[in-house]
């Protein structure tokens, strides 16, 4: 059923040009329907402060986070926000014992690469510096989040920031060329996109830029010293040769990788938190925080 209703709502209207304001009208409707977070997670909105040059963010945590988790949402790098994956980030942060930092990074077309991967390390330089123990902390990121989570170890990494001890991806769009033999084998099975859209997509973001651009496409980049990743994605998706050869070339480069791949089930399907497999996942990602972190009490935000 999440399936035919995906393909009806969202394949079906992502056929021709993108339009912007009407792609983030509907989605921030279906939002608006999402129920508040449970009584056992906090929600604290948090403010953008030009003076640290940080974009807005909100934290959901239990009452005794063992762990953080820095999030960055999916959406082509032009749409979706906090509001639309709250219930994702809320669900996460009760699986894995955690407070999540939601990070609203600037989005295209208005703000183009490198906004989203200077917004996305500021954060966590801040965070560093008011104390969050990295060797505690994970990333996460779903879709654009997810390559924006890996262009950002990779810039934290070049700039000699500590690493966290691991992250999480969902159905990471690592490679802006499009250029995934999924992109074409699986474009009939997958129910959320046409491959035409992707690369118009990319367009808004890369602004000109060259599509293999490591901190764009990290694909392209070099992985090495980065934390174990966890990847989780459809074998029904366009983007799915996205994940298989991110996670070989991290094997290669020598990051412990581990891809859970799944049939018949959306892109992403891990943030749409009725599915069942979604909350499944979800718990696994926790223990996968766990597995990867020190417990301890959380550092003072």
């Amino acid at each position: 059923m999440a399936n035919m209703l995906l393909r009806w709502q969202f394949k079906r209207r992502s056929q021709g040009p993108i339009r912007v304001p009407a792609i983030r009208h509907m989605v921030n409707r279906m939002a608006d329907r999402y129920p508040p977070p449970p009584p056992s997670i906090r929600h604290t909105p948090v403010a953008a402060n030009p003076a640290r040059q940080l974009c807005a963010a909100e934290w959901l945590s239990v009452a005794h986070p063992q762990r953080t988790i820095v999030y960055f949402h999916g959406g082509g790098y032009f749409f979706c926000g906090l509001n639309t994956h709250r219930p994702a980030c809320a669900y996460l942060a009760g699986a894995a014992e955690a407070q999540v930092l939601s990070v609203d990074y600037r989005l295209a077309p208005e703000h183009v690469f490198p906004a989203a991967v200077d917004d996305a390390v500021t954060w966590w330089k801040a965070l560093l510096d008011d104390g969050i123990r990295p060797e505690d902390t994970l990333f996460a990121g779903d879709s654009a989040g997810g390559g924006l989570t890996l262009a950002c170890l990779m810039a934290a990494r070049d700039q000699g920031l500590p690493m966290p001890a691991g992250a999480i991806l969902f159905s990471p769009w690592t490679d802006l060329s499009c250029s995934g033999d999924t992109m074409r084998t699986q474009a009939k099975a997958d129910v959320m996109f046409n491959p035409d859209s992707l690369p118009e997509a990319a367009a808004f973001y890369l602004d000109g830029q060259p599509a293999t651009t490591p901190l764009a496409s990290p694909l392209f980049g070099d992985l090495s010293g980065l934390p174990p990743l966890m990847i989780h994605a459809s074998r029904h998706e366009i983007l799915l040769s996205d994940s298989t050869r991110l996670h070989d070339k991290a094997q290669q480069q020598g990051v412990v990788s581990e891809l859970h791949l799944r049939a018949k089930l959306p892109h992403v399907w891990p943030t749409m938190i009725m599915l069942p497999e979604a909350r499944e996942s979800l718990k696994d990602c926790g223990h996968f925080a766990v597995r990867v972190t020190t417990p301890a009490p959380a550092a003072a935000r």
